[in-house]
């Protein structure tokens, strides 16, 4: 077969029509490989060939082209290529020439998104690992960056944070210290670690919500016992809540029970 004619349709690709009717779209790098501007003679292998380089050219320029957005994980490349209708041989290929070429390095993806993860974002170090587990990064590297990690950061960042929830959660001041705990196990950080920074802070009930407490008890119940037993009723209400005694005792003192 004859090469006719090229036509360039984009930045980086030619249309190539040849002289039994047929046309095929190659990446100028393909073109230049082959030396297809001087020869312009192929033959049916040769064809082949000229495909499968530039399936390999076209899965190389879209995983560039996705790292270009942010660094990625080997696994975030995978998942990415067969969304694409990349074979898994081609993606193999793929994988090790981004490896080669810098491009791609699951070690160097971690220690970034975990400097990234500590130093914007307000999750801990078990959501962080479980974070990096599902980019699918080895339990190896995985352990060898968190060592790196230096927890006494980690302590200054869940202090801030925790401050900050303190003058958000309302409730009791038990109620108040549950759901910090529970929040910030959620957000990967060790139960053990919030409780001891949490130990810093007085934490008292929301006098506001403890007076709503109250009054919705009081105006639910007040025709339904009498004042001694009723009062006994809503201090018992009160402490399921997480109220203290303290607190129980002086809201019940401001309505001259």
């Amino acid at each position: 077969m004859k090469i006719l004619k090229f036509k360039k349709i984009s930045k980086d690709k030619y249309k190539i029509y040849l002289n039994n009717g047929d046309e095929i779209t190659l990446f100028d790098e393909v073109i230049i490989n082959n030396n297809l501007l001087l020869t312009k003679e192929i033959d049916d292998k040769k064809l082949d060939l000229l495909i499968n380089q530039n399936s390999i050219v076209y899965a190389h320029q879209l995983s560039l082209g996705f790292i270009s957005i942010r660094i990625r994980s080997k696994k975030e490349i995978e998942d990415y290529l067969l969304k694409k209708g990349i074979s898994n041989k081609l993606i193999d290929i793929t994988i090790n020439k981004l490896q080669e070429e810098g491009y791609l390095n699951d070690f160097d993806f971690s220690k970034a998104y975990v400097n990234d993860q500590m130093k914007l974002s307000n999750i801990g170090p078990y959501r962080i690992r479980n974070n990096l587990i599902k980019y699918g990064i080895s339990e190896k590297i995985i352990d060898e960056i968190m060592q790196e990690i230096d927890y006494k950061k980690i302590i200054e960042k869940l202090s801030k944070l925790i401050e900050k929830q303190i003058r958000i959660k309302k409730g009791s001041s038990n109620m108040i210290k549950t759901k910090l705990v529970n929040y910030f196990i959620n957000l990967g950080y060790d139960k053990d670690m919030i409780l001891n920074v949490l130990s810093n802070y007085d934490i008292k009930s929301d006098k506001q919500e403890l007076r709503r407490d109250y009054d919705k008890l009081y105006n639910k119940y007040k025709n339904k016992y009498k004042e001694s037993k009723l009062t006994y009723f809503i201090a018992g209400k009160l402490y399921s809540k997480g109220y203290t005694q303290e607190d129980i005792t002086n809201v019940i003192k401001e309505n001259n029970f």
